[in-house]
């Protein structure tokens, strides 16, 4: 296809100047992302896209094609294809891959959040005075005497923590020894049904739990 468009071209650019074209067999052309400089400004430029949303193929044609681009690439001041572009992406170890996840930090250097996290560290400190202290064994390493409270009588603080998992129905291995005769075996889309186990833990009872249940 690309060859009879070309010589089609080339057919009327003879029929109009009565001229060959001349070939340009093994003539090296450089790409302009060969630039470093170039190439550099282009990435920081997807970083920032990045910060916002996600970036297209058509995100490096249009920053190509601005003014300031152009005027910077002087005489070779050009646009370029979305292929081009696409070719550029993966030329720059741009690929379409799931997303990675990151550690949550919104707002965490707030003066507020800040402020309310000093004072959530100054009472626990306070608090791990009265806890039964254990090793990793479950040993008791210090037990407290307790804290008075008004009504004259000793406590000691008991620390309860909350832990739950979410099992799903089509929740199984992904990976696993085969035998290259082993047929293929329809699975069901999506995880399907889940149910949530829930518990709270103590470290000095276990789970705790209703009764004698």
């Amino acid at each position: 296809m690309n060859h009879a468009q070309n010589l089609r071209k080339w057919i009327k650019e003879y029929l109009r100047s009565e001229k060959l074209p001349l070939h340009r067999y093994r003539t090296y052309h450089s790409s302009i992302l060969e630039d470093e400089d170039f190439q550099r400004e282009i990435q920081l430029h997807l970083m920032e896209i990045t910060k916002k949303g996600y970036i297209r193929t058509q995100d490096i044609v249009d920053y190509v094609a601005t003014p300031e681009v152009q005027q910077q690439l002087g005489m070779r001041a050009r646009g370029i294809h979305v292929r081009t572009a696409r070719w550029w992406l993966h030329k720059l170890n741009w690929r379409y891959q799931q997303k990675k996840k990151g550690m949550y930090i919104d707002g965490h250097e707030h003066e507020h959040v800040v402020e309310y996290r000093k004072g959530f560290i100054k009472r626990w400190k306070e608090y791990e005075k009265c806890f039964v202290i254990y090793d990793n064994d479950g040993n008791v390493v210090s037990r407290p005497t307790g804290f008075p409270v008004p009504q004259g009588v000793q406590f000691r603080l008991i620390l309860v923590t909350h832990d739950k998992f979410t099992f799903y129905e089509n929740d199984h291995r992904k990976t696993l020894l085969m035998n290259k005769n082993t047929k293929a075996v329809a699975e069901k889309k999506g995880k399907g049904q889940s149910i949530m186990a829930s518990e709270f833990l103590t470290s000095g009872w276990g789970r705790l739990k209703e009764g004698d249940k």
